[in-house]
């Protein structure tokens, strides 16, 4: 079970819009990428959180590994659920500006040079959602007190996301699934070996990242219901979502440890007997012989 704190930080942005095939760059925002137009002001949330998963282990049967196949030994998997979490903040612009045109030209001329910000079209939206991923870590590195490891995520986010323009919700949508994809870095440290006679012996401090909706350069589609000034079908929006989160893990144990066996000789020491192969030592000799002689 992992307890801490997390900074995520949202983007939904869209993809250039096209006249003729060719893609639309806006005028007044030169240093935007050139692949997608973002929408939003940046969410950052800071939060505590809770959630469930396993340790990194081990791929199976790869640890002892030698020879060729020996990168294999490297690998590690994890996976975690996490809780729901709510994230609000504003699109600018989206799906345009608010004004209307008529033609293509006025179209054209409406994305190279929108309205700022302060004149444009604003809305809030509210995004909640929760996830469960697994992560194949490609570099693990498991040391006494120090793991480290970086791998891909792939999992599920069950989300909705409700949009809101002056105070009126234009567009809910409830109970949808995206896939995940994105990447993580993980550092921990062993504090628990400071608290050897407490309940904290295998707690380890923890920081990662993850990034979600990049591996692909595409983001991550989410589903809405908004038209544009003109009452037409709304460009898709993407999102991605990077996570900085640090804490305390602590692994619990849900079976009860087998008592160890005291450590003792594998057999039991022979005794000084004539049919263990042992000579007499010359006291027993003697007094056995004594005995013979006087037998009362």
């Amino acid at each position: 079970m992992n307890a801490g704190a997390e900074y995520t930080a949202l983007n939904f942005f869209t993809h250039p819009a096209t006249v003729e095939g060719a893609p639309v760059r806006k005028f007044t925002d030169r240093a935007s990428d050139p692949e997608s137009n973002v929408v939003s002001r940046d969410s950052n949330v800071t939060r505590a959180y809770y959630s469930i998963g396993s340790v990194p282990n081990r791929i199976p049967g790869t640890k002892d590994i030698k020879g060729f196949f020996s990168f294999l030994s490297g690998l590690a998997w994890s996976f975690n659920l996490t809780s729901p979490r709510t994230y609000r903040g504003n699109l600018i612009n989206y799906p345009d500006d608010g004004r209307h045109y008529k033609t293509p030209e006025e179209y054209l001329m409406n994305q190279l040079f929108p309205l700022p910000s302060q004149l444009g079209r604003n809305m809030e939206y509210v995004y909640e959602d929760y996830q469960i991923y697994f992560t194949l870590y490609l570099g693990y590195y498991e040391g006494q007190n120090v793991h480290f490891g970086v791998g891909p995520v792939y999992g599920l986010a069950f989300y909705r996301m409700d949009i809101l323009q002056n105070d009126t919700r234009i567009s809910s949508v409830k109970n949808e699934v995206q896939d995940l994809k994105g990447l993580r870095v993980l550092f921990e440290y062993n504090i628990g070996q400071y608290f050897p006679d407490t309940i904290l012996y295998n707690a380890y401090f923890f920081a990662e990242i993850t990034s979600l909706g990049s591996m692909d350069g595409r983001g991550m589609q989410i589903r809405n219901q908004v038209t544009t000034a003109n009452n037409l079908p709304a460009p898709s929006l993407y999102m991605t979502m990077t996570t900085y989160r640090f804490g305390v893990r602590k692994e619990l144990q849900l079976s009860k440890e087998t008592p160890k066996k005291e450590e003792g000789p594998a057999y039991p020491p022979l005794k000084n007997l004539p049919s263990a192969g042992l000579p007499k030592k010359e006291g027993d000799i003697q007094t056995t012989s004594s005995e013979t002689e006087n037998p009362g």
